[in-house]
């Protein structure tokens, strides 16, 4: 459970940090970050791994330090979901984290992020 708390910091690391260089190595190739609406535009959007570093590197996403409160951690053989709450001076977020180990290696595969405004 230690080495998935690890991988979901340095995930959320890197997007406080906009340490694209950490997410290339933290996200899965087929990473996917998944949310309802963009900004202020409606819908949902599925943001591929190259276009979510994109958007860290432009600081469109990132750039400011978050507290990650845990409220569930599951692992089931390879695959591990957390539940996450993750507080900036001026945003809520809630996410839902997938991460799957290959080759010894945990990987974020999956983010799943609601995002409230304080």
């Amino acid at each position: 459970m230690e080495q998935i708390k690890q991988t979901i910091e340095q995930f959320i690391k890197g997007g406080d940090n906009s340490d694209t260089t950490l997410l290339e190595e933290i996200l899965h190739e087929n990473y996917q970050n998944i949310q309802d609406g963009f900004f202020d535009k409606p819908g949902i959007f599925i943001i591929p791994k190259q276009e979510y570093i994109g958007l860290v590197s432009d600081k469109i996403f990132g750039g400011k330090p978050r507290q990650i409160t845990y409220h569930s951690l599951e692992q089931k053989n390879n695959i591990a979901y957390a539940q996450v709450s993750l507080e900036s001076p001026t945003l809520l977020f809630s996410s839902l984290i997938a991460c799957v180990q290959e080759n010894g290696k945990w990987q974020v595969i999956t983010n799943i992020p609601s995002i409230e405004i304080k």
